[in-house]
Parts: structure tokens; sequence; C-alpha cells
């Protein structure tokens, strides 16, 4: 068993080695660096502290005792967990969205897409204790995030992430517009919240997919609805096929069940580089478990000792 779940770290190390490769990163932040850590290491120990759901105290203790993992990273010591702390601090976020986005080259062509918003609250306190307490409980603040999902593979394709609540349609505009840069989908599946002209007009011309978008009131006719690209999909929408858009739900529910629906980290950039450490730990998860499926031509990787 032990055996099993170190090669599954191994893999997990071996996809996050590829991604470094891939997205082209360099090796070391400065050329003034100590170089006692590269920052693939880094990254790996933040990754892999979300595949494990550890604290950073939790993380450094399990990595003294897995000496063949520390050896298969070529990690000689132990960095301190403010090593880790002040290494996020000082990432730009950018790098994180490259490394994200970098995952169009490890996935088959994604032909059917779906977006959606879920919320990741801010802690993980008992609603019953709070009331207790007297604190609020009805309405937790929470991080909106917004996901646009390959729901054939349930892959996360791209994620953007917003500190407030706000309408679904602030969010998901500049994502399409990402999206038709890296992705050519198929049909492209939303809920009643993005029914918005520019979202259709945006997935016709942009995106070059076919908009499965539920609209409000349909029990308004054509003729009196507003929209040029609305009024081309309403007759020929099928609703059989929208209810593939379900699966996005499915995806939000692996993705909380298997790395928590709450954050630890206080400030916001912090809080937004643990989900999105999270949205590429679930991404290679995912990988790991439909290998057979999907691509095996990736972890064929010389070893390197930094």
């Amino acid at each position: 068993m032990m055996k099993i779940i170190t090669n599954k770290f191994n893999k997990l190390a071996d996809f996050c080695y590829e991604l470094f490769q891939i997205s082209e990163l360099p090796l070391y932040s400065s050329k003034f660096s100590k170089r006692k850590f590269s920052q693939f290491q880094h990254l790996f120990l933040l990754v892999y502290k979300q595949f494990q759901k550890f604290t950073y105290e939790e993380l450094l203790t399990d990595i003294a005792g897995n000496k063949s993992l520390r050896l298969y990273i070529g990690l000689n010591k132990l960095p301190h967990y403010t090593t880790l702390i002040k290494f996020t601090k000082r990432l730009p976020m950018i790098v994180l969205d490259k490394l994200l986005l970098e995952f169009k080259k490890l996935i088959p062509k994604p032909r059917k897409v779906a977006i959606d918003a879920t919320g990741i609250t801010f802690d993980n306190a008992s609603q019953h204790y709070c009331k207790r307490i007297g604190l609020k409980t009805k309405k937790r603040p929470f991080m909106k995030t917004t996901f646009i999902v390959d729901i054939e593979n349930y892959v996360i394709l791209l994620c953007k992430i917003r500190k407030k609540p706000r309408h679904d349609t602030k969010d998901s505009k500049p994502a399409i517009k990402k999206l038709s840069k890296h992705y050519k989908p198929n049909i492209f599946y939303a809920n009643r919240g993005y029914d918005d002209n520019n979202i259709f007009k945006l997935c016709f011309e942009k995106l070059k997919a076919h908009p499965l978008i539920l609209q409000r009131r349909l029990d308004i006719p054509k003729h009196r609805r507003k929209g040029t690209y609305r009024k081309q999909t309403f007759e020929v929408f099928d609703y059989g096929e929208y209810l593939q858009r379900n699966k996005i739900e499915t995806v939000n529910s692996m993705f909380k069940r298997r790395f928590n629906s709450h954050v630890k980290s206080r400030t916001c950039k912090l809080q937004k580089f643990e989900v999105l450490t999270r949205v590429i730990a679930y991404n290679i998860d995912r990988l790991i478990r439909i290998k057979q499926q999907v691509i095996l031509i990736i972890i064929r990787i010389t070893r390197i000792s930094y």
C-alpha cells in the first residue's frame, strides 16, 4: 500500500515537473538567488500541501519522514515553513495562471466546455458554535470562483477568482475571451445566470462555439425577445443536450470534497494562491486517475537532481 501511495506522489512530482518545463519558468527567481531550493521544489511542495490538505507545519513534518520523495525531487534539506510563505507572497499570480493554461498540452482537445461559479468560504467554523457565541451564521463571507470546465474529462481549463460576490456575467466575459485564445470547443454550456446577448455574441464570434445557454422566460415568443444572437439560438435550443451542463456541478462537488470548501489564508493574494494551487492539484489528480484514457506519454522524464 505504501508503495502505491509513493508511486502516486512520484507521478504528482512528474506532472509538476512537466508543467514547469512546458511553461518555461526559470529554475531560480534571480541570478542572485542562494540556490538552496529551486522554484520547482517550492511549487511542488505547495501543490503537494493541497494534495494532502496539510498545514505548512504538517507538510514539512510529512516530507521529513518521506525520504524517498525527498530524493525523488532532489530536496537535500528541508526549508523552513516561512520560506514557503515568503515564496507565495513574492511569486506573481500570472505564473500560476500560466501553469494552469499549460494543461492544454497535457489533455485532449476539449469539445464541450461549461462555465459556472462556486463559493469558497474563508473559514471552516461550525455554524452551531457560531450561533452559540453570537456570530452571524446565515451568510458567511466567501470568495467567488468561476470555473470553465471540460465536461468530458472533468478538467478545469480556466479559473477566475473574485474576493466579493458579483453577477456571473461580470467574470464570464473576460474568461470567454481568454478561453478563445487557447481552446476551440464546439459547444459552450451555461445556465440562466449567463443569459446575456454579449455572451452569446462572444461565443459565436470569438469562441466559434455554439452556445447552449438556457434563457430566461421561455414563455415569451421569439419576436418579443431582445438580442440578435439570443433569438438565433432560441428555437434550436436542445434541452436534452443542455442537461450535460450538470456535469460542471459534479466538478464543483469533486473539487470541494477532495480539497475542502474553505481557505485558511488571511490575505487576499494568499487566498487566491491557495485556490489556484488546489486547481492545479485537482487537474493533476484527474490526469492520474484517467491516465488509461488520456495520455501516457507525459511522464517520461529524466530526473535531474538540483
